[in-house]
């Protein structure tokens, strides 16, 4: 066979792998541009106290994103609290425990509704030396975008209304209304904030 002719062949070989190649490390690109990957934490009112609770991760849909939340082992301690198994972050003088939310949502978010989310940053605060957990303690971190950032403010929210589950038809039992505005100074880590990885 003439070198020509073997070239030509060669070529003909070659050319569709280095084009799916090329699809291939298109289509990776891509996927990693539309998952993105954060950092929650909660931080006091001064920003000195900061401590990291969650990674996020957000994957492009339709006008928004699904996510998938991974709580921090690190920080939390395993508490059993009303018979109840909590975990919670304290610094000896103030705790927070976490109160996964326990009805179905379906964790997508978008550059208006970040209520998903909110819900499954659910916490309760009491002291060490409490007996027992009390939602009425209940605290709501209310989000909302700055820029690439979410910023959530702590409200106070009494979560006994989530003790059962919501009507028919009502995927978000908490209401703007149940939502009771704070004095951060007397929160221990009033601000929660989501900011991506970079």
């Amino acid at each position: 066979m003439k070198p020509r002719a073997e070239k030509q062949k060669l070529y003909r070989v070659i050319t569709p792998l280095l084009l799916a190649i090329m699809m291939l490390m298109t289509s990776l690109v891509a996927m990693a541009e539309a998952s993105k990957h954060y950092r929650i934490q909660l931080q006091s009112i001064d920003g000195e106290k900061i401590v990291p609770i969650a990674l996020l991760e957000m994957a492009a849909e339709g006008d928004g994103w699904k996510y998938r939340l991974e709580m921090l082992e690190a920080g939390f301690g395993d508490y059993f609290l009303s018979m109840r198994p909590f975990k919670c972050i304290t610094d000896r003088v103030d705790m927070l425990c976490h109160l996964p939310y326990p009805y179905k949502i379906e964790r997508k978010i978008n550059q208006s509704d970040v209520t998903d989310l909110e819900y499954d940053l659910l916490f309760i605060r009491r002291k060490p030396t409490d007996y027992g957990i009390n939602p009425w303690n209940g605290l709501y971190y209310r989000l909302r975008w700055q820029g690439d950032l979410l910023v959530g403010e702590a409200h106070e929210v009494d979560l006994d209304l989530l003790a059962v589950p919501p009507d028919e038809g009502v995927l978000r039992p908490i209401q703007a209304h149940d939502l009771h505005s704070i004095d951060a100074e007397q929160l221990w880590l009033p601000k929660l904030v989501v900011q991506p990885i970079s």
